[in-house]
């Protein structure tokens, strides 16, 4: 009787302080499975597209044509359009809120793998093999023949690879991260216990050793609706000025690395420094998180712009437009400088370059969106189908959409 007592006792102790630190906390479930994001959320897509625009927006800066004298070596520039570039982090954010929903309907770790697979390679292959005939064309070298056909299966980061595609590093990422969702819930389907501890503790190695993934966990807690303090639920009703001020702590980081965030990491960095900048790290990821909370939830004007359907269209491209936007830039500087348009334009280039660029490159994601997105992930989804048709209940209308984001 005193081990039964003393149980009661244990459990009523932890009733109270559940009881007292519930008012801090959001009242959501823990983790249910069940209760996955499956619907169509128009703010998240509509993210997706402005986060592959802030993108386009870098690369247009980091072209290395002429700008405007205002514009050189201002807090414009070394702050803001390098900036731009976190908006790849920000896409894995993106990543780590869908795949709760995409894990929650699939119907084994075949069928989701082989799903990732059909929506991610079609365009990238078609990209590939596009920088590839544009290389031989110009005389441009390309990497040794192992290297070059390792591009085409987006390898590891931890393969230190020359890529083809100079933009579809992220999506090696994008692989080992539904590579280990898809071996926890393996783990989880065969009944080992502690399945979520352990994707735990290796999604967060990788988190340390690759730091600019650090917003697909933020993505992951969101949509499984872990529960949080009501502080961050607060701070979400302000998802601008928290995505600006993510942008702002990022960037100085980014700085004191060296301008090279990502191998801020015990695997390239010095470890004393590595040490230091590791709180700021952490911080951050928090801050980027909770932006995309209040992203998610289309609180505050980003939320009515991001339902707007410029917004929405390009969120729907933009997958293909993060794919070839860099290759119609660099056709478009190929003309530009080839014609002798550059000394003419002089600071103006940029603008122009801009201008050019842009038209071109949604105009092409457009037709890669509905061909190589559309019909031939479908096509590569319906090899499939048959043998798990009878396994995966229909998802919801919009839930496509949702869940295809690379």
């Amino acid at each position: 009787m005193p081990d039964a007592r003393n149980t009661v006792q244990r459990r009523m102790r932890s009733a109270e302080y559940v009881a007292d630190i519930a008012p801090y906390f959001t009242q959501r479930p823990i983790i249910a499975v069940n209760s996955a994001p499956t619907s169509f959320n128009p703010y998240v897509h509509g993210a997706r597209g402005l986060f592959s625009a802030m993108v386009f927006v870098y690369h247009v800066y980091h072209s290395g044509l002429p700008t405007l004298p205002i514009v050189r070596g201002s807090f414009l520039e070394t702050i803001i359009l390098d900036s731009m570039k976190f908006g790849v982090e920000l896409f894995f954010g993106i990543s780590g809120f869908v795949i709760v929903g995409a894990l929650a309907r699939t119907a084994s770790m075949k069928a989701f793998l082989w799903d990732r697979i059909a929506r991610i390679y079609p365009t990238l292959w078609a990209s590939l093999l596009a920088i590839t005939l544009m290389a031989l064309v110009a005389g441009r070298p390309l990497p040794p023949m192992g290297d070059w056909i390792a591009n085409f299966v987006t390898p590891p980061p931890f393969f230190d690879i020359p890529m083809v595609h100079p933009a579809a590093w992220s999506l090696g990422y994008e692989m080992t991260f539904y590579a280990l969702c898809a071996a926890a819930w393996w783990m989880r389907g065969q009944g080992i216990r502690w399945w979520l501890w352990i994707a735990g503790a290796a999604g967060a190695t990788l988190m340390i050793l690759f730091p600019r993934s650090i917003l697909m966990a933020a993505g992951v807690m969101i949509a499984a609706g872990l529960a949080r303090p009501l502080w961050m639920d607060r701070l979400a009703r302000y998802p601008l000025p928290m995505l600006l001020l993510f942008l702002l702590a990022w960037r100085m980081i980014d700085m004191a690395a060296g301008g090279r965030i990502r191998l801020m990491s015990p695997l390239h960095a010095d470890f004393g420094q590595w040490i230091m900048l590791l709180p700021a790290i952490l911080i951050s990821g928090i801050i980027g998180g909770i932006a995309l909370l209040g992203i998610e939830r289309g609180h505050g004007a980003i939320g009515r712009t991001l339902r707007s359907p410029a917004m929405q269209w390009l969120g729907t491209i933009s997958y293909s437009f993060y794919l070839w936007h860099p290759i119609c830039m660099a056709v478009v500087k190929f003309g530009l400088t080839r014609g002798g348009f550059i000394d003419h334009l002089g600071m103006w280039s940029q603008a122009v370059f801009f201008i050019l660029s842009l038209p071109v490159a949604l105009i092409l994601s457009h037709w890669s969106q509905i061909w190589l997105e559309n019909h031939a992930t479908r096509w590569l989804r319906g090899l499939a189908a048959p043998r798990r048709a009878a396994a995966i209940a229909p998802a919801p209308a919009g839930a496509d959409t949702l869940r295809d984001c690379p």
